[in-house]
């Protein structure tokens, strides 16, 4: 049996809240023309990989650049509960300058507390549930007639901070600023080893 998986994550391309610098979380705006151009940068990437499936977040700007990737490499997309970005509660919609002058802004944008926005998410939750939906995928075969020996290599699309909140773990000791350290259209190499239950980060 094959014991580790390879798996690429990668964020959206580039939205119109992006340009604004206003805070999307689990609200949503389309991608703008250089984010449909990054996702296509992207799954010109993704050829030379192996990849087998596109997993994607529900969200409409993940999907978008899902489906220029999957279209790109002829596989269909799929979208999966718990992928969605973090929740940023009443921040939600709200520019990232203004959010900036709260208190707590730093703590919860660039640390891994339990610190969250009023309805919001802490970075802590969105990695917890971010972490159960990414090992259930992983867990289950690429299909119903499978056999040990079949690889399988995901592309995932999902968003800056859930990546920034996944990531911390290989940044022992390290200070990972915000989501937006990961740019628009970033690939990222993971491996899982099923055996151990743990995820290596490929530099």
């Amino acid at each position: 049996m094959n014991k580790n998986t390879i798996f690429y994550l990668a964020r959206h391309g580039q939205t119109q809240w992006n340009i604004e610098h206003r805070i999307q979380g689990q609200l949503d705006s389309c991608l703008t023309e250089e984010g449909k151009v990054q996702a296509l940068r992207l799954a010109h990437l993704c050829h030379s990989l192996g990849i087998t499936k596109v997993l994607t977040s529900p969200l409409g700007r993940a999907i978008e650049t899902a489906e220029i990737c999957g279209h790109e490499l002829n596989l269909t997309v799929t979208k999966i509960k718990g992928f969605e970005e973090r929740n940023f509660g009443m921040w939600q919609g709200e520019l990232t300058p203004k959010m900036a002058l709260h208190s707590d802004y730093d703590e919860i944008v660039s640390q891994m507390t339990d610190c969250k926005p009023e309805q919001g998410e802490s970075a802590k939750q969105s990695f917890t549930r971010f972490s159960q939906a990414l090992r259930a995928i992983l867990q289950t075969p690429l299909n119903a007639s499978s056999n040990e020996d079949t690889i399988d290599t995901p592309l995932i699309i999902i968003h800056g901070e859930l990546l920034r909140c996944f990531m911390t773990q290989f940044n022992k000791g390290k200070l990972v600023s915000t989501g937006y350290d990961y740019p628009n259209g970033k690939l990222i190499k993971i491996v899982y080893d099923h055996e151990l239950d743990q995820f290596y980060y490929h530099a």
